[in-house]
């Protein structure tokens, strides 16, 4: 009996040890935060508002330093992620929506396994605005319609073929039965909008967060001509502008699904595998904690991103019921696939 009570009482002060390990482990470190774009994108805006706050509320107030990866639509980001760094958890990176995309089509450019991911969260919405300039001639739909008729096609910048910048123009194509040239190979968010600034590009689409935090004078001064946002229904902060939910007939809706689905993981953060579960407890507390804060969620809308939780055990429950889901990807397969 004694024997037993000795073993039990050295489990309870064991997990209380292990428990308080995680807790103080961060103390007086370091935690590196990859951002898979160059400076100044939404993805880099995104890392730099969550690193500023989520510091806050780590037990032993560690430091969040954001370091750049950009290339390959954020693929480089998490490729180091998953086969450089210790999963100490002092390591992670944002995580983009190109994934589901990449493993769809079979990239050989994605150097990881998905589903072994460990997510932290997401805090912010990834819906997207397809954009032009409104110099050009492709100001509507109609106007793209009649354009392609003529053999010309509006040239939009996009990080990469798997990238969500060039996944939801593959979409409009298809839904509404226009003809885009799209120009993958861009660093990053800033590269592009140089090109559009200059008459390299017609345009692109866009974070509609990373959109109003870069460019926000362009809608003001109607350098560009917002053509439709992928939300499943209208953005408050941009009344105007329809949804691709609005433009696309039934036979269209399964396309919707799969986009949707691949937004639910945009800009978010992960953990390489193998981090301890107790480091895991307390970063994806403070994430959650962070998202509900007043200080972030004020400044979020200031820069202009909507602010929506989901927390890293939710979607990593997502993340493999979408791999795991053989029609979805074959639907992510066929948008990327297409002429």
């Amino acid at each position: 009996m004694i024997f037993v009570l000795v073993i039990f009482l050295s489990s309870i002060l064991a997990a209380s040890v292990e428990a308080q390990s995680g807790k103080n482990f961060f103390e007086g470190k370091t935690i590196t935060l990859f951002a898979g774009s160059s400076a100044g994108g939404g993805t880099d805006i995104t890392a730099r508002l969550i690193g500023r706050h989520m510091e806050r509320y780590i037990p032993g107030n560690p430091r969040i330093l954001v370091a750049n990866k950009p290339g390959a639509g954020g693929m480089i980001a998490v490729n180091e992620l998953y086969n450089r760094s210790k999963p100490d958890g002092l390591t992670m990176s944002t995580m983009n929506t190109g994934s589901l995309f990449g493993l769809a089509t079979g990239n050989d450019a994605l150097k990881f396994d998905l589903q072994k991911f460990i997510w932290v969260g997401q805090a912010l919405d990834e819906a997207q605005t397809l954009y032009v300039r409104s110099a050009t001639l492709y100001t509507s739909f109609e106007a793209i319609r009649k354009a392609n008729k003529d053999g010309k096609q509006p040239k939009m910048g996009a990080q990469s073929l798997d990238h969500t910048s060039n996944v939801v123009v593959k979409i409009v194509e298809q839904i509404l039965g226009l003809d885009f040239q799209v120009i993958p190979g861009y660093q990053g968010t800033p590269e592009i909008l140089l090109d559009i600034e200059r008459g390299a590009l017609d345009g692109r689409s866009q974070g509609t967060g990373s959109l109003l935090g870069t460019r926000r004078e362009w809608i003001e001064k109607r350098f560009i001509r917002l053509l439709v946002t992928s939300k499943n229904k209208r953005d408050s902060r941009l009344p105007e502008v329809p949804t691709i939910e609005e433009l696309a007939p039934p036979g269209k809706k399964n396309l919707l699904s799969a986009l949707y689905a691949a937004e639910n993981i945009g800009r978010s953060i992960v953990l390489p595998p193998g981090v301890p579960v107790d480091r895991v407890k307390v970063l994806r507390d403070a994430f959650a904690t962070m998202a509900q804060d007043p200080q972030f969620m004020k400044e979020a809308d200031k820069i202009g991103l909507e602010v929506g939780l989901t927390r890293g055990e939710d979607m990593n429950r997502d993340i493999e019921n979408t791999v795991r889901d053989k029609n979805l990807m074959e639907v992510y397969r066929k948008i990327m696939t297409a002429p």
